[in-house]
């Protein structure tokens, strides 16, 4: 009753009751925000039956999230003819939202694309943190969705679809590749088969592939003369995060030339005379270019960088936190001035300027959890190459259009054993399956999904090694359960850290931190512009008690 469309096709709200002002209103102001924040607070239920999120039925804090959940049950209505949440009574509505999923919507309306239904359903997650992070999230989903039902056909370029020429066939990890010069070839390092990861050529058209005979490691570039930058003993050194000894070696053959440790990422100038490099000093990543001019420095990390045809800008992705996957695509010029070109990519893996050198593309997993290829302009705009169905790297773009890219399965799996045992049992439950915990009777195991079936918010799951199927708890990170068994915490990363507990068995998920004696948490933290120390935290709230004074990495108390 409170949705209308205009005459001109415009979407409105009418009542605004529940309305917040954030900000306090000025001296002599009309406004009723102090009344209404009242009804806003903790412990209070307003909002209409039927489209509330569960935090607000439960008189818990609302914020953003809880307005993304109210659409989705909008949206829900629309395209379904019915409410997502619809009981006898209100207090049946109520019930449904907080332990109800709303039934399918594919079993109600014919030919529902698939990506539209996991939209709404994102929306309507229970825990505030499995939904969009933001409205401007959701947005760019529903956009990316607009775009491929307009009847055209997802490529490289406009009119027919792309053609595929497959490159390697053998079983492992491409690293990093790239086109020779000519464009008849290509260059790339791989670790086939568990091996150590080696540098290969193939000619494009041929399913074989040679060794160069370099040392193990990876490429990372290829200038226009030929030349390689190469990372020897490539390794990773936390999850995406890469690192190795930078080296120069030319493809004709000829020494291995060290230049820098300590680099995860470099690239060639168009005139093949200098690098740039990212690398880590002192704890903190830093972009050169040239290789020592520094451009920019992070307490995070950099990856993919790239020089642009002119030589004039290096584009790169800006990773907020170690270890996280999540970026914004970045371009900064020879005077260190930079540009944020996209932000918030959820899984940003591979980079490259197009050949006419004004767009950046990526490819990444986007907030609609769709893998693809996408383009930026340096004077804003950003559309989607290519939509792929699986997980794909962006490698490099030849200068007469062809595209390198893998298409790549991230698999983690869960493997349970004691050392007497003549093979270990496989665990694993999706795509990837790490262990964080086990029971203290050693009959249960916590574990995170941390790939593509719980990208990017993570899952949280219980398991008992008998063979029974996983439980999952909630969202989260970082995981520990109780000495009693009873309850599992955890770590939240989207859209913001929280700490939460998840009970194993019947009961609430809160918003509390949980300790094994059941009145506080250690916890590894730290304040800003300091380091990471250890903290004690009561479980009934108040401050948190420093317990040692000196910086401190995670492990298990």
């Amino acid at each position: 009753e409170n949705v209308i469309v205009t005459p001109d096709g415009r979407v409105k709200i009418l009542d605004f009751g529940l309305a917040r002002i954030e900000s306090a209103p000025g001296p002599g102001s009309q406004s009723l925000a102090p009344t209404i924040a009242v009804g806003t607070e903790p412990g209070v239920v307003l909002g209409t039956v039927g489209y509330m999120a569960p935090e607000q039925v439960r008189g818990q804090v609302a914020d953003a999230r809880s307005d993304l959940f109210a659409l989705g049950a909008v949206l829900y209505e629309m395209i379904g003819g019915r409410r997502a949440f619809a009981g006898a009574s209100q207090a049946d509505t109520l019930s449904a939202i907080l332990r109800e999923d709303p039934p399918e919507l594919a079993t109600r309306v014919a030919d529902l694309p698939p990506a539209l239904d996991r939209i709404i359903r994102r929306c309507l997650e229970k825990q505030p943190v499995s939904r969009f992070r933001s409205a401007a999230d959701l947005a760019f989903a529903l956009e990316a969705l607009s775009t491929a039902g307009s009847g055209s056909v997802p490529g490289v370029g406009a009119g027919a679809p792309p053609a595929f020429r497959r490159l390697t066939y053998r079983n492992g990890n491409v690293a990093g590749a790239r086109f020779t010069p000519d464009g008849a070839a290509v260059v790339y390092g791989a670790s086939w088969d568990g091996a150590p990861h080696e540098i290969f050529t193939s000619r494009v058209g041929s399913p074989e592939s040679r060794g160069l005979g370099l040392p193990p490691g990876s490429l990372l570039a290829m200038s226009a003369t030929g030349e390689m930058a190469i990372s020897a003993g490539y390794h990773h050194s936390m999850w995406f995060e890469v690192s190795g000894t930078l080296a120069r070696v030319p493809l004709a053959g000829g020494g291995v030339r060290p230049l820098q440790k300590d680099v995860s990422h470099a690239d060639w100038s168009p005139d093949g005379r200098t690098l740039a490099v990212i690398r880590s000093v002192d704890g903190r990543s830093r972009l050169e270019y040239p290789a020592g001019k520094v451009l920019a420095e992070t307490d995070g990390w950099f990856s993919h960088c790239r020089v642009s045809p002119d030589g004039n800008r290096v584009a790169f992705g800006r990773h907020l936190r170690s270890g996280e996957g999540e970026a914004d695509l970045c371009a900064a010029d020879e005077s260190g001035a930079m540009s944020v070109l996209a932000s918030g990519i959820v899984n940003l893996n591979g980079v490259a300027w197009s050949r006419s050198g004004d767009e950046v593309w990526w490819s990444d997993i986007d907030a609609g959890l769709t893998h693809g290829l996408r383009a930026t302009r340096l004077d804003g705009g950003t559309r989607e190459v290519y939509r792929s169905p699986v997980r794909l790297t962006l490698h490099d773009v030849h200068r007469d259009g062809r595209v390198l890219m893998s298409f790549d399965e991230l698999r983690f799996c869960l493997d349970i054993g004691e050392p007497a045992d003549a093979g270990a049992r496989e665990m694993s439950w999706f795509d990837g399956s790490a262990v964080s915990d086990l029971s203290a009777d050693g009959s249960q195991v916590l574990f995170l999904e941390v790939a593509e079936a719980e990208n990017p918010h993570y899952g949280l799951y219980l398991r008992t090694l008998d063979g029974s199927p996983a439980v999952r708890l909630g969202s989260g990170n970082v995981s520990r359960l109780s000495a009693d068994g009873q309850w599992a915490v955890s770590i939240t990363t989207h859209p913001r850290h929280e700490l939460w507990i998840y009970p194993v068995g019947f009961g609430e998920a809160r918003m509390i931190p949980c300790h094994p004696d059941g009145r506080h948490l250690f916890v590894v933290g730290s304040a800003p512009g300091r380091v990471a120390r250890l903290y004690l935290l009561p479980l009934e709230g108040g401050e948190p008690r420093l317990l040692w004074d000196e910086e401190i990495h995670f492990g298990r108390f």
